[in-house]
């Protein structure tokens, strides 16, 4: 005799109708903590699946996931495995924020992590900041409650793990008195001696 799948193996979700208020509560506590520890591996994962952008053009409801399109997922592989990279892109590729979201993991589960974002102007820099916030505060509850701000300015943020991103505006050289971990240069093509 054979039988499907569906009756050999059943389903997750199958009898929680049955379960206790108390339970079922429990229940998905424990199912968010699994997508947290997977979250803690993996910035593909964290971004479309445990936390949210800001869709600035939609009033009604600003906050969507993150998109799965292949070309984020390989772009988070390349900045993964290459010590520099230079992008030529379009703003429609969402590749600030994808580039923001890879630095964010790394603040988030890399103690003593230093992001500087630099731009030619302050409003591109400190828009890379205030991705990295949102994204911070879109993310599901069991990582919020280990990723804890530390201090915060509308230019800068640290983290209790002491990890810390700051907007800097203008020549390169201020770099070199912060030591950064991380360097992103939004919009590197306009800074003037890119170096």
């Amino acid at each position: 005799m054979t039988t499907s799948n569906a009756e050999q193996e059943p389903s997750s979700l199958a009898g929680l109708d049955k379960l206790s208020r108390p339970d079922l509560l429990e229940w998905l506590a424990i199912q968010e903590e699994m997508k947290a520890r997977e979250a803690l591996l993996s910035p593909w994962f964290w971004l479309t699946e445990c936390t949210k952008t800001v869709d600035e053009q939609d009033q009604k409801t600003p906050y969507k996931p993150f998109p799965k399109r292949h070309y984020i997922r390989s772009l988070l592989d390349v900045i993964e495995n290459e010590p520099i990279v230079f992008l030529e892109k379009s703003r429609t590729m969402m590749a600030s924020w994808t580039v923001s979201g890879w630095a964010a993991h790394k603040m988030f589960t890399r103690p003593a992590t230093g992001v500087i974002f630099q731009s030619e102007d302050e409003d591109r820099a400190v828009h890379d900041v205030e991705y990295v916030k949102c994204l911070l505060e879109q993310s599901i509850a069991p990582l919020k409650v280990r990723w804890k701000i530390k201090q915060e300015a509308y230019n800068y943020l640290m983290l209790e793990n002491d990890s810390w991103c700051v907007a800097l505006v203008g020549n390169p050289e201020k770099i070199r008195s912060e030591h950064p971990t991380i360097v992103v240069l939004d919009e590197a093509a306009h800074i003037i001696r890119c170096e």
